[in-house]
């Protein structure tokens, strides 16, 4: 009796992905696209390895959501769930001896557990760079200027890079009485833009009212240059929450100077991200998709972990997500096929040396169509 169809074995698990022949193509266009402008800048490319120790990766924002596995040496693995923390690890060990400061792209897949939901993934197609050490201006306003230099090559129209700063939020919350796990909590709300619920987490809270009125703040600071101005007035009782306003006003500045105006909005909101940040944080957003494209910032304290402290930062843009943008603004790239060369001569031999010519002639050929 034969064995019965598992119908799983034809099935691709939910969270992954597969894609073939234009699919591909179309995403290996843009990947180099951006490649292109990564080697501009005179970065260098890393392949970094699928997994690692699983303690490369620990910290609340990843460690959830990170598959880990035991390898035949008992020692516990992980996936990689980003490259940030791997180029870290490598910047610090095998690149220990290069000079700062050390420019790095890459390109690649990660994986992330998420809940089943319409729309999340688990397997991601990243590409992006990390600068690890250097001054740290100059830091922030190159790595802005490649990012929006990727989506001119890319050809996203109206996209914008939407910049905050993690000391702004951080600063407002120094010194108060509140407990990780409720900080947490208001961090979410600001930055779901939801006022009430900042003012529902903050509730029974010992916080001044001052603070308690700035972090609902927060929430709607959002929009061009002079949201800074509002927010260096509105926070001025703090000293770190407005050396992080002053801050990220230099850097809008310069980028201005660069003529890359048009490029920039303010979100004092964005105050997610991974654990990691200290920063500069910034999203990546163009009109066609409801969520970013990409996104990025400062991580001074990172590389510390791995025994070499230096400045560091970097961003990221999901090949998925910009496919698909690029894809509702009608600007995919076209794909570009030669004629393809077929020939169903029964004679093998001098089939294959008129297709071999062909292959030598640059022209992509399809050998033989029969079906004996």
């Amino acid at each position: 009796m034969a064995p019965s169809f598992n119908p799983r074995l034809v099935q691709i698990p939910p969270g992954v992905q597969c894609f073939v022949g234009e699919e591909a193509r179309e995403r290996r266009a843009l990947e180099h696209v951006v490649t292109a402008v990564f080697e501009g800048w005179d970065y260098d490319e890393i392949i970094p390895p699928l997994y690692d120790y699983a303690d490369v990766f620990e910290g609340p924002a990843l460690a959830a959501k990170t598959y880990s596995f035991v390898g035949r040496d008992g020692s516990v693995l992980a996936l990689r769930p980003d490259f940030t923390s791997l180029l870290a690890k490598v910047a610090a060990g095998r690149l220990a001896e290069r000079k700062a400061p050390i420019r790095l792209y890459y390109a690649g897949e990660v994986l992330r557990y998420e809940l089943p939901k319409a729309g999340r993934q688990s397997e991601l197609y990243q590409m992006g760079l990390e600068r690890l050490g250097g001054a740290r201006e100059q830091g922030d306003v190159e790595v802005l200027a490649i990012a929006a230099e990727c989506l001119s090559a890319l050809g996203a129209r109206g996209a914008v890079l939407a910049l905050g700063h993690v000391g702004v939020f951080a600063g407002l919350v120094a010194g108060c009485a509140l407990d990780p796990a409720r900080v947490e909590r208001i961090r979410a709300e600001v930055e779901s833009k939801n006022a009430a619920g900042v003012r529902d987490a903050l509730g029974g809270a010992s916080v001044p009212e001052a603070v308690a009125e700035a972090l609902v703040r927060l929430t709607r600071l959002a929009g061009g240059k002079g949201v800074l101005d509002e927010a260096a007035k509105s926070f001025a009782f703090s000293s770190a929450a407005h050396a992080a306003v002053d801050e990220l006003r230099a850097t809008v500045a310069a980028l201005e100077e660069a003529g890359l105006a048009d490029r920039i909005a303010i979100d004092l909101g964005e105050v997610r991200g991974l654990d990691y940040y200290t920063g500069l944080v910034f999203r990546v957003y163009a009109p066609g998709l409801g969520f970013e494209v990409g996104g990025g910032g400062r991580y001074d304290s990172l590389l510390a972990r791995f025994g070499r402290p230096m400045p560091a930062v970097g961003f990221m843009l999901g090949l998925d997500r910009i496919a698909l943008l690029l894809q509702r603004q009608g600007g995919l790239p076209a794909s570009v096929r030669e004629t393809v060369a077929e020939d169903d001569a029964r004679d093998v031999g001098p089939a294959l040396r008129r297709a071999l010519e062909r292959r030598a002639s640059g022209k992509r050929v399809r050998f033989g169509n029969g079906n004996g």
